[in-house]
């Protein structure tokens, strides 16, 4: 069995994977994986080991990312990752407005 817990305020780290977001993130693909698998089945009659090969195909190399980018980021440095990616990296103001209205008193 493995140990997920390794101590209080610790993050849970299931096989290399840290963190609570990257192990959900997992499960869901893996869930929808499973879910895709069974639609491309029944919709096309493909064999069902064909199918199950696929899916463990992807979900390992899945799995893969998932380690590289927990060793990467640590335990939430995903979110922050993508949080500043969604930042603007200049922020133009063509007006003086802006700046005239940092110097005068706010009115309640």
């Amino acid at each position: 069995m493995y140990r997920v817990n390794k101590g209080v305020d610790r993050p849970p780290e299931v096989l290399g994977i840290r963190g609570m977001n990257f192990l959900l993130l997992l499960a869901g693909a893996a869930v929808g994986l499973l879910l895709l698998g069974v639609i491309i089945m029944v919709v096309t009659g493909i064999s069902s080991g064909y199918i199950f090969g696929a899916y463990f195909f992807v979900l390992v190399f899945l799995y893969g990312q998932l380690v590289r980018l927990s060793k990467r980021f640590g335990e939430r440095g995903l979110s922050k990752h993508l949080s500043r990616t969604r930042q603007p990296s200049v922020i133009y103001v063509r007006s003086a407005y802006v700046f005239r209205r940092l110097n005068s008193p706010t009115r309640s």
